[in-house]
């Protein structure tokens, strides 16, 4: 599957088989973790994995959770945010999904799971780290069914209520994506999940920058909203020979529209 159908139809398992992960896969997967973390600066972040699965699950079961229930996996991987700075949470969430396509060409599933608001000792105990804040949780394993694997982002809105020109009252036609080489990039883009489906992305076109905005800023749920659309732009980007790559600068305030970063066109 090429990479824009790949993150078209991108899924989140639920259920998986009650089976670890075999030696060699959970080699793999350390190395994919370890490699990511290199590449973001390990004084940012760290991804944490543990294969023990069962005594995560005890140890948030309860307490946090997809939609409020927590899946149950047999390896769980943790986004260990190492500063307050906004744009470490906005590039940690970046290299999960990252991760995540890597995770999926091995056969894995995976599923996001977001730990904010749980108590800091509750983590702590679940992943044995002292360093840093954990505010994302990757369920991984071995789907139980693939047929139900879930969907979750079929319904977009249209690419003009996301796409601006020069200011947030003028919508980008079509035709205005297209002159710039962007309607594509945007019909896919479209397609990356968020926090409740809530799509706060807000792209604003001025000149030759692309900038990133998200709507009604909530806090680190958006955040990690803003990371999964920047990695999808930048992967659909390659794919139509025009990379792209965002210089992430979140200025978090007051406004309906809360600046996270640009990129040039």
């Amino acid at each position: 599957m090429d990479t824009k159908n790949l993150l078209k139809f991108r899924t989140s398992t639920r259920d998986y088989k009650d089976e670890k992960l075999d030696e060699a896969i959970a080699k793999k997967v350390y190395e994919i973790v370890n490699d990511e973390a290199e590449k973001l600066g390990r004084e940012n972040l760290a991804f944490l994995l543990n294969t023990d699965g069962e005594s995560v699950y005890k140890a948030l079961n309860g307490v946090a959770g997809y939609r409020g229930v927590m899946i149950k996996a047999p390896a769980y991987i943790a986004l260990d945010a190492r500063n307050n700075d906004p744009a470490t949470i906005v590039k940690g969430a970046y290299g999960v999904e990252e991760i995540i396509t890597k995770l999926h060409k091995l056969g894995l599933g995976t599923c996001w799971i977001t730990v904010s608001e749980v108590d800091e000792v509750v983590k702590q105990n679940a992943f044995n780290y002292s360093e840093g804040d954990i505010n994302i949780l990757l369920a991984v394993g071995y789907p139980l069914d693939d047929e139900r694997r879930e969907h979750s982002y079929i319904d977009r809105g249209a690419t003009e209520d996301l796409v601006f020109l020069g200011d947030f009252d003028t919508p980008a036609t079509d035709e205005d994506l297209e002159q710039r080489g962007l309607n594509e990039i945007f019909n896919y883009a479209k397609f990356a999940p968020s926090a409740n489906n809530d799509q706060p992305w807000r792209f604003l076109i001025v000149d030759d920058e692309l900038s990133l905005y998200i709507e009604d800023y909530k806090g680190d749920v958006n955040l990690i909203d803003a990371g999964i659309m920047m990695y999808y732009i930048d992967e659909l980007s390659k794919a139509y020979a025009m990379p792209l790559g965002f210089k992430v600068e979140p200025k978090i305030g007051s406004d309906k529209y809360t600046y996270i970063g640009m990129t040039k066109m």
